[in-house]
């Protein structure tokens, strides 16, 4: 046996871990409706974030301190989450060096009716929040910080009108309509910039939020006469 000297000590090496950069949306029960994260990031990961920043949420809510913005701050990464009417809409900003990597699609996993309103409510929340970074940008009240966020939520609004086109619901966004808003409002520079465009942009917005309004109401007149039957289940393209 030989000597055991404390002053000797194993290096281990380390793994250099990857901070992710990107956004995604929860609903209110904690699910995921899109998301700009790698491909690498864990959707566990993702959940687990997603139902502490709602819990947070909700907590404010019960000590009549409502929060509409969140920001926590790591060593490597920092947090920011905002209030979507009981969801929320979260940014990954890492600190540190990391890799980019092509953002992975995610799909919406709609079981009923109910669980797709779910999403579309959600997916309306992000679109009220686009209008909330054009009222920035028009009182030029904005942050590095601010416009890189208006990007991803753009990603993930496009995401998002992609997925519901995409479940052939009647009535959906045309994607061209989108599209055209986007290149109107590359950044929130741009738009301070070129403040004269800034109402060409909030009306087109309207036209879609109130689009998006209208086919959420046509789906809860569904959804309210499917709960007065009796049936043996819903799909997005008929009856089972």
């Amino acid at each position: 046996m030989g000597i055991l000297n404390p002053f000797i000590r194993t290096v281990l090496p380390i793994e250099a871990g990857r901070m992710p950069s990107g956004c995604f949306a929860v609903h209110r029960d904690g699910g995921i409706v899109c998301s700009t994260l790698p491909l690498w990031f864990p959707v566990s990961g993702a959940e687990e974030i997603g139902r502490t920043v709602i819990e947070a949420f909700r907590l404010a809510v019960e000590m009549n301190s409502p929060l509409t913005d969140l920001a926590i701050h790591y060593s490597g990464l920092t947090i920011t989450a905002r209030d979507l009417r009981g969801g929320a809409l979260i940014f990954l900003v890492p600190n540190a060096t990391y890799f980019v990597r092509k953002p992975a699609l995610t799909t919406m996993n709609y079981k009923n009716l109910e669980d797709f309103i779910l999403h579309l409510e959600t997916h309306i929340e992000c679109w009220k929040q686009f209008n909330s970074y054009v009222t920035l940008a028009r009182d030029k009240k904005f942050t590095s910080e601010d416009d890189a966020q208006f990007l991803d939520l753009k990603s993930l609004i496009t995401q998002g009108t992609e997925i519901i086109h995409a479940s052939e619901v009647k009535g959906g966004l045309r994607k061209e309509d989108v599209l055209s808003l986007f290149a109107s409002a590359p950044s929130l520079r741009y738009l301070a910039e070129m403040s004269d465009s800034i109402p060409a942009v909030e009306s087109q917005w309207h036209r879609i939020y109130l689009h998006l309004q209208s086919l959420l109401g046509q789906l809860k007149v569904q959804q309210n006469k499917q709960a007065q039957k009796v049936s043996t289940g819903w799909s997005l393209f008929g009856k089972k």
